[in-house]
């Protein structure tokens, strides 16, 4: 980052210089081999005559044999082309090749179908139109993510992981029995390289690219005796943000969303005493530092009619302070293996991984999104809010262990797996809109007073010691019926247990109106909405208490909104309880003094969607998944096959919530269910001496209870404003949806070193006879249907094409030259189910389709008494298609290829489109993607 970087600058040298030295063997040792081994001018060979270096170069100009991939899908290593299913691997030499680099997202430009967005440091992957809007708690992903085949249950403890990387495997489909809870729409494997015995081996990496981009990597690898060998790797990133401020720097001098400052450490052991046992142990940290990925407002652009494309930048928004992320993820895993005989083994797998997540947003004015023509006018309407911190802060901990004993075993006809599955994990959060206050009139209450509020988003959210705990057991086979027949079948069954203690407290102040004169020196201004008042809270310094360790006790929970209707419960001192959820204040904060200074003459009256503030819920269910299936080898070269199979999304916990009828939404909501009907051909061919991969399967998914998860406006209503609502999150089973698809995939060997890989992919996924409570109508609350809506993030018709070429030179020190291009084609998508389309009331009070711009929009905002009042295309989802591309091109030099120098551009064409989109009737927050990257890199290997 270019600016308010976490670690002093002396600390930034001695973290590069230690990755520098663990790789420096490599570089050293590369160099000293090549030194050695190059002919010296008086020893340099002779030029070669022409008809010797025409037959050298008559292999490259025929077709090459394509490449075995080995893969895990079935948790045994076994050829791509045998392997019953679709799935997608990528080396990490394709991982660079391919502009994919160290960034998880970049995996969809390479896997069609796949989307992977980031929200506030978390990452939501949906596959084939299968996956969860948010993954907080009680709302699991629906695919499933594994480091060295160990289940990962949070997506924030991903972390920076395609450094070292062995390969990455995407299995398309659920995966209930082979993989087990919330891999419905399918998995994604990261598998790092393990050590190597016998084996001193090593590698340097260095980086730099746009926007202060700069990259580091070491790997050494270290035998110890025969049996024994570690592998160390470290790993670094810093980029500056993309994202500049649409105010001037003499206004706001602070570094924009997006940047990044990343280390990651791994250590592996590997023990094999001899041939019947193996101990494979993983140690790993990550540090995350950055400024955050808030969202764009995008609402009132789009009701002014500037779609995303449409702005001249995109990534040039307003806001007023700079944001700060921070994620620290420790974990060590194990998988320690046993062979009975050549025909049984025992496999136990156990792992604990923790993480720490701290994220303020960038503060920006609500509704206040990117510069487009006439925002100006809005940007600095009531400036006196300019020098507001107002943001949204969340921090959240977990840490889990998982435990699995695995059997398997191969008789020559049969090969079975069976075993047992637990997972635990304790979980503590705390979300809060935290603000200057809000300061109003508030003679209502007491003649000569101010009242102010600390509620925003709801008000100050914790969850202390929830837990989840999940049980499984599973068996699995493969039967060689015949020499080219054989019968896939396996069953799971899982018991998912989730405890949620939950706490939620919105703050009322009652202030003698002459206070805040006498502590700051003027008057309020009451010309302003809301007041201006001259007390300051949230600037830099200024922290929440950390999830699990708040302090104050516990508050006396009120209700009624008048003095004669107020009813407080026991508790202890609410202003005090108030103060014991900050951490710290910031430079500038001056809410401490003033509460403190006034606590006696302030009133101060906390109030819950909870009754006694907390809430504690449990959630118990049980199901089962399973799979059959055959595979038919029509020759040693073609194999058809087909499946069915389930996959699971385990249910979950909403808070009670009512809408204004009274009527309590679900307090819970149910398992996602899905069944996969599959069938396909893989097959190697070769067309004259053209050697030709082709794979192609239709599949069908029946999706039940699918879950909704949007953010709903929930009465919460005031003396002076009736109609006030609270924003919460709610997951609901509204929905069923079907998923018809065809992919097509594979590769060509060409000639002069060409290889041209390809993949289709057709989805036809549609919502079926689903009605569900439209999020956008706010008070209205209406039921509207959703037949034939498309899901959410899925395009129709996804395609990815990657022509790669490698040139042999092998003249003086350079050995070859090789190039890549992939280009990735995305349909047309929506971004939530209502698919842009409009619903209202007619006037017998029935439910109608509307045009969407029709529809009301929440027009409450600063930005609105500025700019004047949005419509309802300040609702749309819909996102445009569009085409990615990615190159890449290196040389490879040295005696033993050792060293290589190479340059990428990731997005060639700049493209920029949403990922992501919270919509309802007064917010359309927008995720956009990457902007063009481009940078160069030096790698040493020995």
């Amino acid at each position: 980052m270019s600016r308010s970087k976490p670690a002093s600058s002396q600390h930034q040298f001695n973290r590069h210089l230690l990755t520098v030295a663990l790789a420096s063997l490599g570089l050293c040792s590369s160099w000293a081999a090549w030194s050695a081994e190059l002919p010296s001018a008086a020893d340099a060979p002779a030029p070669q005559d022409a008809a010797p270096a025409a037959a050298q170069a008559a292999p490259q100009s025929a077709a090459h044999e394509l490449d075995a991939v080995q893969v895990t899908g079935n948790r045994r290593v076994q050829s791509i082309q045998k392997y019953a299913g679709t799935i997608q691997s990528f080396s990490g030499e394709d991982l660079t090749k391919l502009g994919i680099n160290t960034d998880f997202r970049n995996l969809q430009a390479v896997v069609p179908g796949l989307q992977i967005t980031k929200q506030e440091g978390k990452y939501e992957i949906f596959l084939r139109g299968i996956g969860a809007a948010d993954s907080d708690f009680s709302s699991d992903p629906s695919v499933a993510t594994y480091y060295n085949g160990i289940y990962l249950p949070r997506p924030r403890s991903i972390g920076p992981m395609f450094f070292d990387v062995d390969r990455i495997e995407v299995n398309k489909g659920p995966q209930g029995t082979v993989r087990g809870r919330n891999a419905t729409g399918g998995s994604i494997n990261v598998i790092s390289k393990r050590p190597e015995l016998g084996v001193t081996s090593g590698g340097l990496k260095i980086g730099a690219g746009n926007y202060d981009f700069t990259t580091a990597e070491g790997v050494l690898n270290l035998p110890i005796g025969e049996t024994f060998a570690l592998r160390a790797a470290l790993f670094d990133e810093e980029r500056s943000s993309y994202i500049t401020n649409g105010y001037p720097k003499s206004l706001f001098d602070a570094e924009g969303p997006s940047a990044l400052d990343n280390q990651a450490a791994r250590l592996s052991m590997l023990w094999e005493p001899n041939d019947k046992f193996s101990a494979f142990v993983m140690l790993d940290k990550v540090t995350e530092r950055g400024t955050g990925d808030p969202g764009l407002f995008a609402e009132r652009g789009l009701s002014a009619g500037y779609d995303i494309k449409d702005l001249h930048d995109p990534f040039k928004q307003y806001f007023r302070t700079q944001g700060k992320t921070t994620n620290d993820i420790e974990g060590v895993a194990g998988t320690f293996t046993y062979a009975f005989n050549d025909k049984v083994s025992v496999e136990f797998n156990t792992s604990y991984r923790k993480y720490d997540f701290y994220n303020r947003n960038a503060s920006r004015e609500w509704q206040l999104g990117p510069v487009y023509p006439g925002s100006e006018r809005e940007a600095y309407f009531n400036p006196e809010r300019l020098k507001w911190y107002d943001t949204f802060y969340q921090a959240d901990k977990s840490s889990s262990t998982i435990n699995e004993l695995r059997f398997f075993g191969d008789t020559g006809r049969l090969i079975w797996s069976a075993g047992l599955f637990n997972y635990e994990e304790k979980y503590d959060y705390v979300s809060w809109d935290v603000g200057n206050g809000y300061f109003g009139d508030c003679d209502w209450w007491k003649p000569g007073t101010v009242c102010g509020y600390q509620d925003g988003l709801g008000g100050e959210n914790r969850g202390d010691n929830s837990k989840v705990e999940s049980n499984a057991v599973y068996g699995d086979f493969s039967f060689a019926a015949t020499d080219s027949l054989r019968v896939i079948g396996g069953i799971r069954y899982t018991r998912d247990k989730k405890i949620a203690r939950e706490s939620n407290i919105k703050y009322q102040f009652i202030v003698p109106e002459e206070l805040f004169q006498q502590f700051t020196g003027q008057p309020i201004n009451t010309s302003t909405n809301p007041y201006t008042t001259g007390l300051i809270l949230g600037s830099p310094g200024f922290r929440l208490a950390p999830p699990g360790d708040r302090r104050g006790g516990d508050p006396s929970i009120c209700t009624g909104w008048s003095p004669a209707d107020l009813r407080c419960g026991p508790g202890g001192n609410t202003l005090d309880y108030f103060l014991g959820g900050i951490d710290s204040f910031g430079a500038n904060d001056n809410w401490a003094q003033f509460l403190q200074k006034n606590r006696d003459q302030i009133q101060v009256i906390a109030r819950s969607d909870f009754p006694g503030g907390k809430s504690e819920d449990v959630y118990k269910d049980s199901y089962v998944d399973w799979r059959v299936g055959f595979e038919y080898d029509v020759n040693p070269q073609v194999m058809l096959y087909g499946t069915v199979s389930t996959g699971t999304r385990s249910g979950g916990i909403n808070r009670p919530l009512s809408l204004n009828d009274g009527s309590a939404l679900a307090p819970s909501f149910e398992p996602e269910e899905l069944t996969s009907y599959e069938a396909g051909i893989k097959g190697d061919y070769l067309w004259g001496e053209t050697p030709v991969r082709l794979n192609a399967s239709v599949f069908f998914y029946d999706y039940k209870n699918k879950v909704l998860q949007n953010l709903i406006d929930v009465p919460a209503p005031t003396p002076t404003n009736p109609n006030a609502t609270s924003r919460q999150v709610f997951n609901d089973n509204a929905a069923n949806a079907s998923v018809l698809g065809l992919e097509l995939e594979g590769r060509v060997g060409l000639p002069h070193g060409f290889n041209l890989g390809y993949n289709f992919t057709y989805l036809d996924a549609t919502f079926d006879d689903s009605m569900v409570l439209d999020t956008r109508s706010g008070g209205l609350g209406l039921i509207v249907p959703l037949d034939g809506n498309r899901l959410p993030n899925t395009s129709k018709y996804n395609a990815n094409v990657s022509l790669s070429q490698t040139i042999d030179i092998n003249h003086g020190a350079l050995s070859s030259f090789d190039w890549t291009i992939n280009l990735t084609y995305r349909s047309d998508y929506y971004l939530t189910a209502f698919n842009s389309r409009g619903f209202g009331l007619d006037a017998n009070g029935r439910v109608i389709e509307i045009p969407l711009k029709d529809m009301p929009f929440n027009n409450g905002s600063n930005p609105a008494a500025g700019g004047g009042p949005a419509n309802g295309l300040a609702m749309r989802d819909d996102v445009d298609g569009f085409l990615t591309v990615n190159v890449s091109a290196g040389v490879n030099f040295g005696s033993d290829n050792q060293f290589r120098i190479d340059g990428f551009v990731s997005n060639l064409t700049d493209e920029v489109y949403s990922g992501k989109g919270f919509v309802n009737n007064a917010t359309n927050i927008r995720y956009l993607n990457t902007p063009r990257m481009y940078g160069v890199r030096f790698s040493s290997q020995f």
